[in-house]
């Protein structure tokens, strides 16, 4: 409340209004201002109050017929003492006494009241000054009249003026919404001196101070400032955090305009429109955000509620639970430490890899298949300033289109069939401000390319279902080990995005270039499976010439399988790949193997694998090519595959489809084969 409230109080009587008032600043002073005044001096005065205290009913109808029509007036309720009601109390029963009092209407409320106390056992009548016939008793009852008591009486009792009930004092307290601990608790004080009108009333406003109290304290321990206003845009609630926001105490604006509060600092906000939705403001030294939504009742805006959040809390609140997305599997599990290596290829990779880690900038990884190009992912994350948000991995080749596309974007609640109820937030989503890993990048679809393109170049997502855009603020890291500017001069895959994702560029060497890390990695996995048994030292020779198509996932769980078959000792017959071909000029004893099928590929052993597979009915690109050679015992790289193919297809014995097609043999291929097959 901005300052005290002032209010009239109107009796017949300045007397009794100054005994009234009296009364009330003893109780609610503090608060509240009481002006006394006589009914015929407040008419005179014309005052513009918008509250009046009147001390009975019929005044009740002058004041109003005097009183603007904004004015609110209160009926004035009296009651007893409890020292006074003693004194009523012992009177004997079916006593007939004057009941004196200053007029007419005070005497007729005080019998009235006697009656309500429950005071049955005497008979009172009313005397008051312009009585004409006062009546022959012995005995008068009197409110502090004492000196309008007719002479002769002999048996005067005085029980004292008539005191303010708890009932106005409530009326008076819900007026100004003065109702709290300190107040309640001097209405409860004063209750435990009077005789209450109604004792239901006061245990009823205990009842209603305490949910006012739990409202109060939950409203102060919600971190968001909230203000709420009535019809007519006073302001009913300010809870500590908008005290903190504002730095004013609640006292000092409730019952103020909220629009003028807000227009004082900056803010233009029209009450009961509900049309600011999270808009970002000033005050003070603090970036606000402030929501205002309408409180309706039958159709009709009957006030307002305001939400302001701290926007650096806002940004802690999604830090935290960033964190604890993290906690559920979204965190880099690989450093740099957790690579073994001591090759000179391997270190110059590192090197490479820990600059880009500093750089915010876009990565793409590329390397053979299982060359560890995850674990750099991770590694990087981890060393750049993004290491403490999330690290989210998905692998592309492993969802289809439509699955993958929900995954990377989230969708809206009701965005499609069996979609979960509430929606679902995205990976991109929840690895804003960290990092999100996109492994197989080159299998993606040319609609998921598009829908990519816009997150790299506008850092901002639209869920499935949705129609507003959400900014994210991620790092991308991108792998693959197809050759994706092969795939952007075919036309499948973007160009745009193939330079948005490719600015930092990373190659990760295959284990064939990094031989000199085969036998400390071979140690590292046996230690890591705890395997303490003999190993045959021709098993290592054996590694040292494996060719190793799988790389260091290959060497990895070819481990995983000789600790799981043997216990105490593994023998070069264990070895998974025995009798395969190697290194070429390396063969091992397999006497099933065709003589012709050893060593190097050649462009006429790729023609006749290419013959074959077609034959099969499969699929022929380069990294398809690549496995049938090895399951044929020749060693080919995909960048031989990719050459031999591009050779063949320039002879016409083949023709290279775009995109996945792969290639299929032409006629002049088919009679070259028959060509060969009668030569033979």
């Amino acid at each position: 409340m901005a300052g005290k409230r002032k209010v009239d109080l109107i009796s017949r009587e300045e007397k009794t209004a100054r005994a009234l008032v009296k009364q009330l600043d003893q109780l609610l002073g503090d608060f509240i201002t009481f002006i006394p005044y006589a009914q015929k001096k407040w008419l005179k005065d014309s005052s513009t109050s918008d509250t009046v205290i009147v001390s009975t009913h019929i005044l009740a109808h002058d004041v109003a017929q005097n009183a603007g029509p904004e004015t609110e007036i209160i009926i004035l309720r009296r009651t007893l003492l409890k020292e006074s009601w003693e004194k009523v109390l012992e009177i004997p029963q079916g006593t007939k006494l004057m009941l004196v009092n200053d007029e007419r209407d005070a005497a007729m409320e005080t019998i009235a009241l006697l009656y309500e106390l429950g005071a049955r056992h005497i008979n009172p009548i009313p005397v008051y000054p312009e009585l004409e016939k006062i009546p022959k008793l012995n005995i008068a009852l009197t409110p502090g009249e004492r000196r309008h008591v007719p002479g002769g009486v002999k048996n005067i009792i005085d029980i004292g003026d008539r005191v303010v009930d708890v009932s106005t004092l409530v009326d008076i307290l819900t007026r100004f919404d003065l109702f709290n601990n300190e107040t309640m608790n001097i209405v409860d004080e004063y209750a435990n001196k009077i005789i209450p009108r109604s004792l239901g009333l006061q245990a009823a406003m205990r009842g209603l101070m305490n949910l006012k109290n739990l409202f109060q304290e939950s409203l102060d321990i919600v971190g968001d400032g909230v203000i709420t206003y009535d019809e007519k845009e006073h302001i009913t609630v300010f809870n500590k955090a908008a005290e903190d926001i504002f730095s004013r105490r609640a006292s000092s604006v409730l019952g103020r305009n909220v629009k003028e509060l807000l227009q004082e600092n900056g803010i233009d906000l029209k009450p009961k429109t509900g049309q600011v939705q999270d808009k970002l403001f000033r005050i003070g030294q603090q970036d606000i955000i402030i929501t205002e939504q309408c409180i309706e009742n039958n159709g009709e805006i009957t006030g307002g509620v305001i939400t302001l959040q701290i926007a650096t809390k806002v940004r802690e609140v999604e830090r935290k639970l960033r964190l604890q997305l993290e906690a559920k599997g979204h965190h880099a599990q690989y450093s740099f430490k957790d690579l073994v290596f001591q090759s000179q290829a391997m270190e110059k990779a590192v090197e490479i890899a820990k600059k880009i880690a500093d750089n915010p900038l876009n990565v793409l990884i590329l390397g053979e298949t299982g060359t560890g190009k995850e674990i750099f992912a991770h590694a990087i994350h981890q060393a750049s300033p993004r290491g403490q948000y999330p690290f989210v991995a998905v692998n592309c080749s492993a969802l289809p289109g439509s699955l993958l596309e929900s995954e990377l974007f989230g969708y809206e609640e009701g965005a499609f069939t069996g979609a979960r109820k509430g929606g679902k937030p995205g990976l991109f989503e929840q690895a804003h401000r960290g990092t999100i890993f996109l492994d197989e990048i080159g299998d993606i679809s040319p609609s998921m390319q598009a829908r990519l393109l816009r997150v790299v170049q506008q850092k901002e997502i639209q869920k499935i279902g949705g129609t507003s855009v959400l900014p994210v603020d991620v790092r991308i890291i991108a792998a693959t080990n197809r050759d994706l500017e092969e795939l952007v001069e075919d036309g499948s895959f973007r160009a745009d995005l193939y330079h948005r994702l490719n600015v930092l560029q990373l190659r990760v060497p295959s284990l064939n270039e990094r031989r000199e890390d085969i036998l400390p990695l071979t140690r590292y996995f046996l230690k890591k499976r705890g395997f303490k048994g003999k190993l045959d030292k021709k098993v290592l020779e054996h590694f040292k010439s494996y060719h190793w198509p799988g790389n260091v996932r290959e060497l990895e769980n070819v481990l995983d399988f000789l600790t799981a078959m043997n216990n105490n000792e593994i023998r070069e017959e264990d070895i998974p790949f025995w009798g395969k071909v190697s290194l070429p000029g390396n063969k091992l004893i397999e006497k099933d193997v065709p003589e012709e099928c050893f060593g190097d590929a050649s462009e006429e052993k790729v023609f006749e694998l290419v013959y074959q597979a077609r034959s099969r009915g499969e699929t022929v690109g380069r990294r398809s090519l690549v496995k049938i050679a090895r399951e044929a015992g020749i060693s080919m790289t995909e960048k031989k595959a990719q050459i031999y193919l591009k050779d063949l297809a320039g002879k016409g014995l083949i023709e290279i489809k775009r995109g996945r097609g792969g290639c299929r043999m032409t006629e002049k291929g088919f009679r070259e084969i028959q060509k060969r097959g009668k030569n033979k």
